[in-house]
Parts: structure tokens; C-alpha cells; sequence
């Protein structure tokens, strides 16, 4: 597992296919963010939910990346601890 701490320089949402048809933006449940970290620009696309959401421009986040059984995972949250490890 590793965590990084960046800054969210763009919040997006991503183009989406269903049957190899652009969804209509109201209709996506994608969201896209761009973030500034120590080593460069990470573009990150998750599954909307309640937490990442919440997450706008300017906002500082932490950035979890783990493999579980073969299967890359990440996520992302909002950072509010100045005494990160």
C-alpha cells in the first residue's frame, strides 16, 4: 500500500460508454481528478460516491493505492492531518 498527498488542480467528469455510446453528462458516474504530487501530475478516475464527491479544486487529498488478490485499488480522500507519516 502506498499513500501520497497531493493537491487537487482539476476536479473533471470523465467521458463514459455504455454500449459504445457517449453517455450523456447527466448520466455519468465517473469523476476525474488531476493531482499535483511530489512526483508529477496523477490522473485519477473513480466511481462517484459520497466521500470523493466532496473533493473540489485547491482541496489537499491523500491517495491510496493497494493490490488486493491481483487487483489494483484507489482511492482518494481528503487530507486534513499536517503530520503525515
Amino acid at each position: 500500500m502506498t499513500k501520497t498527498v497531493g493537491k487537487v488542480i482539476e476536479v473533471y467528469i470523465p467521458n463514459q460508454y455504455k454500449n459504445w455510446q457517449l453517455l450523456d453528462v447527466m448520466d455519468r458516474t465517473n469523476i476525474g481528478f488531476k493531482v499535483m504530487t511530489n512526483d508529477g501530475i496523477k490522473d485519477i478516475v473513480l466511481k462517484a460516491n459520497e466521500i470523493n464527491s466532496k473533493i473540489m479544486k485547491n482541496d489537499q487529498v491523500l491517495i491510496i493505492e493497494q493490490d488486493i488478490t491481483g487487483k489494483h485499488f484507489i482511492d482518494i480522500e481528503i487530507y486534513e492531518d499536517d503530520s503525515y507519516e
